[in-house]
């Protein structure tokens, strides 16, 4: 018997239950005591009894938002007499039965009394919802539950969908509840019901094809709640909208795709996992399970939990990349270039020799002998000729370096490995190789993080000292190469000076827009402060402001005693050759020097 089968024993055997009961408890003409209905929030009580119990035999009563006894009581009075006709707005509103929240409003005042407590009926039963979600007290529920059944001999079913608030008035209940009947979610039957509401009869005809594999994993993720399932699946309808034909006709990988979506899916909407948790999913959970000593002080990643939750699965499966997953899951971005270029790359759709050596490495679980040797191979060949220049690629490249010296692919150490990668970087910098870096980079660290083109780089514990190493190696080699590039830059500044003096202060400078290249590299002292002078007081009047302002939004946010202290001598010999000028100057240009410097800017240079 397939597993759809077994599901839908399962529930037929629940529902079966819940039925038997209810449909022995409304023969029962004063049974004394009622039927308490529990289950996991979002398994689908309301509709499981509302389908069980017909509109014509229940009075149904949500307890939504009740504040007070006496709005319970007039709710209940309203049901039961709708065509009184000071009742009758209220009892239209809800069709008589009803099967929502009910808004008594000011009636509560009129209807608060003896009346509305004793004029009861008792030919339904009294059905009372969202028990969890009334902010009236355990004791006074209990109370009006109590008086229905015992003084007005009616039948009462509760429905509780909070686990606690169930367990409160399990243990309070006394005689109050007779029975209690916890259930477990319809999922065939709601599957069913979520994929009809599908629009495109393709995209519905593949969720149902793959029902039994969403219902596993459904199960497998212990969530019970169907709304979180029917939310899922309308984010595996958004998805699979925007497959390609070549995609949706691979069996394979639609299952593998869809499995992955839908458990990700569950856990974030269940709350279990956040965007963050995505990163690197692949090696968190790899590291995490191969770690040879565990540390059980340390709290287990959130997405190694998920994962051991799924034994059809794994959730560190790389046929969706982490970034688009992020984007889908939990910024609601879908994006059909990102995913399709994203599933191209899954060697469903690709030969391993068609991607770069390091992203087939990658996907090293899903390679053969033969494809595994080609990549390790080409590795090593571009390590050799120094082909890989780009630093996040790069990265990728030493850490697959240490793999292989564990592996005995390469015949190294791992300090060996370090010494060579370190080479690489030092052969990269005489070739003039690593590129300078810009703006605020210069004092943040480097010019890459070791996520590059949605991959973490593959670092084990065994090397990660060693790894880390080469990447402190290398942001000083790139500021090495900065600081090589000084003159560049300087030529560039003095031009800007006397043509463009918007375009230096943004070069300069924190802005808006634009780009703050040297904004945080202490690079003015290149350029000869009288030259720098000259330049300024020769260059059109309209550029005089712009560059003035540029010098002083430079040093005004505390740089000239921090990240660009070793500029203030320069500065200081600026602002006297300025002085000096305006001591020369006559007329319309003596007033313009003398309008440079704010001084509230003298004041911060001379306090630095």
């Amino acid at each position: 018997m397939n597993d759809e089968n077994l599901h839908g024993l399962n529930e037929t055997h629940e529902t079966s239950h819940l039925k038997e009961y209810l449909d022995y408890y409304k023969t029962l003409s004063s049974p004394g005591y009622g039927v308490l209905v529990t289950g996991d929030w979002g398994s689908g009580k309301t509709h499981q009894v509302t389908q069980i119990l017909k509109k014509d035999e229940i009075y149904y009563i949500s307890l939504f938002g009740t504040q007070t006894t006496e709005e319970i009581y007039s709710t209940v009075y309203a049901k039961m007499h709708p065509t009184l006709a000071i009742t009758k707005g209220l009892a239209n509103s809800t069709d008589g039965a009803g099967a929502g929240p009910v808004n008594v409003g000011g009636l509560v005042a009129g209807l608060a009394n003896a009346l509305i407590r004793e004029h009861v009926k008792n030919d339904r039963i009294l059905v009372f919802d969202d028990l969890e979600r009334s902010k009236i007290a355990t004791n006074d529920l209990l109370g009006i539950f109590n008086k229905y059944l015992e003084h007005h001999q009616c039948r009462v079913v509760v429905l509780a969908h909070d686990k606690k608030i169930a367990d409160s008035f399990i243990g309070s209940k006394e005689k109050v509840f007779g029975q209690t009947i916890v259930i477990t979610p319809k999922t065939s039957e709601a599957f069913d019901s979520f994929v009809k509401n599908i629009k495109s009869t393709d995209t519905a005809a593949i969720i149902n094809k793959l029902k039994s594999v969403i219902l596993d994993i459904f199960h497998e993720s212990e969530t019970y709640s169907l709304r979180i399932l029917k939310h899922s699946i309308e984010d595996l309808t958004r998805l699979l909208n925007l497959l390609a034909p070549k995609h949706k006709a691979h069996e394979v990988a639609l299952a593998e795709l869809s499995s992955l979506f839908v458990a990700l899916s569950l856990e974030i909407r269940a709350g279990r996992l956040v965007g963050t948790d995505l990163v690197d999913r692949a090696n968190t959970i790899f590291r995490h399970k191969m770690a040879s000593t565990r540390d059980f002080t340390t709290p287990r990643p959130s997405i190694y939990n998920a994962a051991e939750r799924y034994n059809s699965i794994d959730l560190g499966n790389r046929i969706l990349n982490d970034d688009i997953l992020i984007r889908m899951l939990t910024k609601g971005i879908y994006s059909e270039p990102l995913l399709h270029a994203s599933l191209n790359e899954s060697l469903y759709f690709t030969k391993a020799a068609d991607l770069p050596a390091w992203k087939v490495f990658m996907k090293f679980d899903e390679l053969s002998e033969s494809e595994s040797r080609d990549a390790a191979e080409k590795l090593i060949s571009q390590f050799d000729e120094r082909e890989i220049t780009t630093p996040g690629e790069m990265f990728h490249l030493f850490a697959f370096r240490f793999l292989l010296s564990e592996m005995t692919i390469i015949n190294r150490s791992l300090d060996e490995v370090e010494d060579e990668c370190k080479k690489y970087i030092d052969d990269l910098l005489t070739q003039n190789k690593v590129k300078p870096l810009r703006g605020d980079i210069h004092h943040s660290g480097t010019s890459y993080s070791n996520i590059y083109d949605n991959y973490a780089s593959w670092v084990e514990d065994s090397y990660k000292p060693h790894f880390f190493r080469i990447n402190d190696y290398f942001r000083d080699i790139e500021r090495q190469a900065t600081i090589k590039s000084y003159p560049e830059f300087s030529k560039i500044l003095t031009n800007l000076i006397s043509t463009d003096g918007a375009k230096f202060a943004e070069k300069v400078s924190h802005t808006n827009s634009g780009n703050n290249d040297y904004a945080t590299i202490d690079i003015m002292p290149c350029i000869n402060a009288s030259d720098f002078v000259q330049e300024w007081m020769g260059s059109p009047a309209k550029h005089w402001r712009h560059i003035s302002r540029g010098i002083e939004q430079r040093y005004s946010s505390g740089q000239l005693s921090g990240t660009l202290k070793t500029e203030k001598p320069w500065l200081v010999e600026v602002m006297r050759l300025i002085d000096r000028e305006h001591e020369k100057a006559t007329q319309f240009r003596k007033k313009r020097i003398s309008r440079i410097w704010s001084t509230d800017f003298r004041d911060l240079v001379n306090q630095s």
